[in-house]
């Protein structure tokens, strides 16, 4: 695959950082670039402001706590109990909730943009809380010295023992909880980004909206440079966003690779970007 420009992205430190496979990176300020996307004059500041205050508002009753388990209850009580942080099903239909800011703004989000508002606060306070890519649900998990303690977010930031998470996310994925044992294992950064990308992905597509999934496809297929899948779908949204130039240049690269039928749509939509293409020039 020819490289894509990552020029575009020299405004996002934390994002330049994962396309050459760094781990140092501040997940908040890589949430908020990629929120940037979809609100070009976006100031992080208050973002990360309303984080630091929630911090600063905990910081005495934390250090009150006898144990870890209380440490968790007072930052659920402040972030759930106080300033009403949680998730509901149609939070799943819009974009916004996947935007810490509108998160932070209208205290509703998925499971996967409270989770890292959680961490951000937890951070703040020495409080090792890190998120957890259980499928359909991240989660936050803290290994204390007696075991491994879950918080969700989503639901009012209900704790969960290892047990009582597994079987849960058991029940809700149909999945057996000792297959679904290593996926509560800490998320590393990228993992994390690429998820909060694929979530807004699904959401254009079924709204249609070539035009914001543009950026979106475009820092996955970054993050994924070989990948023959990435650089379709690439150029699929490239023709429907009207970038016909952009899209017979990927689609012609790719359509090798691919097998039936997937190479014969693509095949069908290179003859239409070319002949488009052609009608203006």
């Amino acid at each position: 695959m020819k490289p894509l420009d990552v020029s575009r992205f020299h405004q996002d430190e934390e994002f330049s950082k994962l396309l050459v496979g760094r781990r140092d990176v501040d997940l908040v300020v890589a949430a908020l670039e990629l929120a940037r996307d979809a609100d070009p004059d976006l100031s992080f500041q208050s973002t990360l402001d309303w984080i630091q205050q929630r911090a600063d508002q905990l910081t005495l009753s934390i250090a009150s706590c006898a144990d870890e388990r209380a440490m968790l209850e007072q930052l659920v009580q402040c972030l759930s109990g106080e300033f009403g942080l949680r998730g509901d099903e149609e939070c799943y239909g819009q974009p916004e909730s996947s935007f810490l800011p509108r998160v932070i703004e209208t205290r509703r989000g998925l499971p996967i943009t409270l989770s890292l508002l959680y961490c951000a606060v937890a951070e703040r306070l020495g409080i090792a809380l890190e998120m957890a890519p259980a499928p359909q649900h991240v989660v936050c998990r803290l290994k204390t010295d007696q075991a491994i303690l879950y918080v969700d977010p989503f639901t009012e930031g209900r704790i969960l023992s290892e047990a009582e998470c597994l079987a849960w996310l058991s029940l809700r994925t149909q999945v057996a909880p000792e297959a679904l044992l290593p996926t509560l294992k800490p998320a590393a950064p990228r993992v994390v980004i690429e998820r909060m990308l694929l979530n807004l992905k699904n959401l254009y597509l079924k709204q249609t909206n070539w035009t914001a999934l543009w950026s979106v496809q475009y820092r996955l297929t970054a993050l994924n440079p070989t990948s023959v899948e990435a650089c379709r779908d690439l150029g699929i949204t490239a023709a429907h966003s009207g970038r016909h130039g952009v899209a017979v240049t990927l689609l012609r690269e790719c359509a090798p690779q691919l097998s039936e039928p997937d190479k014969s749509a693509v095949m069908q939509q290179l003859a239409e970007s070319a002949r488009r293409l052609a009608q203006w020039n």
